[in-house]
């Protein structure tokens, strides 16, 4: 497949632009034109993920499964796609992404064959006692159900396995719960072109168009309309220990709390080379010195501390 670019957002099966844009920052290459990202397309973009919410939260297990294994074929076929723009925005080599990509597509089998099996609806039933003394026990039932829209945040390091169609994208689709992305700046291309295989996807089972939806860019006021908004119900976040404790904040102080399923770095190494250059050692470090890592490692020059015998 040939690279093709919009540059817009994915709202509900429809390619939307608003009235700004911003420009990637690619590590080699030209920069791209992307629209930005507004409260508005949020609005929108989570309205017709509720709406969705109504039938595929009450899809089968076996929809479900069968519908993100097409997403995995799908990203698949875009792979010499999703490596060329993946390589260009993010300075990755085209083997960790290669990589990458392979376990984002694991991950979503994975959770296909998860559900299949059906352990994770935890079912329980404990019979009605009328005769029980000193009063009678109602028949009760118990079982896992979706819980409505869920945000996702793009991270930075990870352009595929924790972002648009990542760990926690799988997740709440394999629940029953559309999603709506928060695409992170740092590879909205690459973002797009997953989005373009989640939407095919769709529309290969006929599914409703809120199912997913992909909002690029955007300043902060886009992440807090997202997590604010009434109708959604989780937020899954990878990033950085100060985003997501705003974001848990936020959705700590919601009328109505809602789950955080945040993965913060605890600790970054931003490691410049011997010339002062940020993201040295990328190829041995496998993130461009955006890996999550230990917090407590420290990094000494080698001629202001030299090993004494």
């Amino acid at each position: 497949m040939a690279l093709e670019l919009t540059g817009k957002h994915l709202i509900a099966g429809e390619w939307k632009a608003s009235g700004a844009s911003f420009k990637s920052e690619p590590m080699t290459g030209e920069p791209r034109e992307f629209s930005t990202g507004t409260p508005e397309l949020v609005d929108a973009a989570v309205k017709a993920a509720e709406d969705a919410f109504w039938s595929y939260g009450y899809s089968s297990r076996e929809d479900r499964a069968a519908f993100l294994e097409t997403i995995a074929d799908e990203i698949e076929a875009r792979g010499e796609e999703i490596t060329e723009i993946g390589t260009e925005e993010s300075g990755l080599p085209a083997g960790r992404l290669q990589g990458e990509r392979g376990r984002t597509t694991g991950q979503l089998r994975l959770f296909a064959s998860h559900i299949r099996d059906g352990v994770y609806l935890d079912r329980r039933h404990d019979a009605a006692m009328p005769d029980r003394q000193p009063a009678p026990r109602p028949d009760l039932r118990m079982i896992q159900r979706p819980i409505g829209p869920v945000a996702v945040f793009g991270a930075s390091n990870f352009p595929l396995a924790f972002s648009t169609a990542g760990g926690d994208t799988a997740a709440a689709l394999a629940a029953g719960c559309p999603v709506v992305v928060k695409g992170h700046g740092a590879h909205p291309g690459t973002g797009e072109i997953v989005a373009q295989a989640i939407s095919a996807a769709i529309k290969k089972h006929g599914l409703h168009p809120g199912v997913f939806s992909l909002v690029q860019g955007g300043k902060r006021d886009v992440g807090e309309a997202l997590v604010t908004h009434p109708l959604i119900k989780a937020v899954g976040f990878t990033g950085s220990l100060g985003g997501g404790r705003a974001l848990f904040d936020l959705c700590a102080s919601r009328p109505e709390p809602i789950p955080f399923f945040g993965e913060p770095r605890l600790g970054q190494s931003d490691v410049p080379d011997a010339g002062g250059r940020k993201g040295a050692g990328r190829d041995n470090r496998q993130g461009l010195g955006r890996i999550a890592d230990h917090g407590r490692r420290a990094v000494l020059h080698q001629s202001r501390h030299r090993h004494r015998s």
